[in-house]
């Protein structure tokens, strides 16, 4: 695969970008999520967010069934946070976790953590992974 030739993240992304349209809906969404796992960055922010709001069916493929049965049964209004460096980054990736938050400002000398109360309507995808508990907001 691309990552395992190239580990590059630009490179991963700019693969699935021209090779989308040769995917099948179910694939589309399962290979997007790999691809956020690995290339999502508040510097591709614009071009994830736009795949994201994709009309291809099958979104459900992007999360694991766990994720979406956890996400199903969150509270309708609940906190998420952000490490950062600017109030208006426009990064998609928050977590559920406050501790991991603080960890990640620490880890990666972000400046700042931003909290944010939101409905359940306004998540695209949850994904558990690595501790994060993370929430994509579009």
């Amino acid at each position: 695969n691309a990552w395992e030739i190239h580990h590059d993240p630009e490179i991963v992304l700019n693969i699935f970008l021209k090779e989308q349209k040769n995917l099948s809906d179910e694939r589309f969404w399962e290979l997007m999520r790999t691809v956020w796992i690995l290339a999502g960055s508040v510097e591709h922010a614009p071009k994830f967010r736009n795949l994201m709001q994709s009309s291809r069916p099958q979104r459900f493929y992007f999360s694991t069934p766990e994720e979406a049965k956890f996400l199903r049964e969150l509270p309708e209004w609940f906190d998420v946070y952000r490490a950062t460096n600017s109030m208006e980054d426009g990064g998609l990736s928050w977590t559920l976790s406050k501790e991991y938050a603080q960890w990640y400002k620490q880890a990666y000398e972000k400046k700042l953590i931003l909290s944010r109360l939101i409905k359940r309507s306004e998540v695209f995808a949850y994904i558990d992974r690595n501790k994060e508990s993370e929430i994509i907001l579009l």
